[in-house]
C-alpha cells in the first residue's frame, strides 16, 4: 500500500486491502470486495483510484505479481503458480506479469537462477 503518512486513508480502503491481502491466492472480483465492504461497485472503484492511484483491479495483480515474484525467486514451478493464484491459464499470468516488469515469469525465473549461481 502506498505511503499515506500525510493523509486519513478512508476505512472502506484499509478493509478492503486487508481483504485483498488475505485472499490473494483466489480469484478477487470488484464485486466480492463490494459486498464484502457494503459499497456500490462504482462508488468503491472511484474512492478506491482516488485514494490508492490505481483501480482495485490493477491493485489486486499488482499484489498478486508481487507475491508471485517471490515464489519465482523460491523456484516454484511456474504452472504451480498459475494454478496457486487462480489465473485463467499461462498467458493471462504472461500479460500480467509482463504489464508490470516488461519480462515473462519464466524469464524472471531464470535470471533469478542465474544470479544464484
Amino acid at each position: 500500500m502506498p505511503s499515506n503518512k500525510n493523509k486519513n486513508v478512508n476505512p472502506y480502503i484499509i478493509k478492503s486491502i486487508k481483504y485483498i491481502n488475505q485472499n490473494l491466492k483466489k480469484k478477487i472480483t470488484i464485486n466480492e470486495i463490494c459486498q464484502y465492504i457494503n459499497l456500490s461497485k462504482y462508488y468503491f472503484s472511484r474512492m478506491f483510484k482516488n485514494e490508492i492511484g490505481v483501480t482495485p483491479y490493477r491493485y489486486i495483480m499488482n499484489c498478486k505479481i508481487e507475491a508471485i515474484k517471490e515464489d519465482l525467486s523460491d523456484g516454484v514451478d511456474i504452472n504451480t503458480i498459475v494454478s496457486k493464484y487462480e489465473f485463467y491459464d499461462l498467458s493471462h499470468l504472461n500479460k500480467n506479469f509482463i504489464k508490470v516488469y516488461g519480462i515473462t515469469p519464466l524469464e524472471y525465473q531464470e535470471s533469478c537462477k542465474s544470479k544464484n549461481k
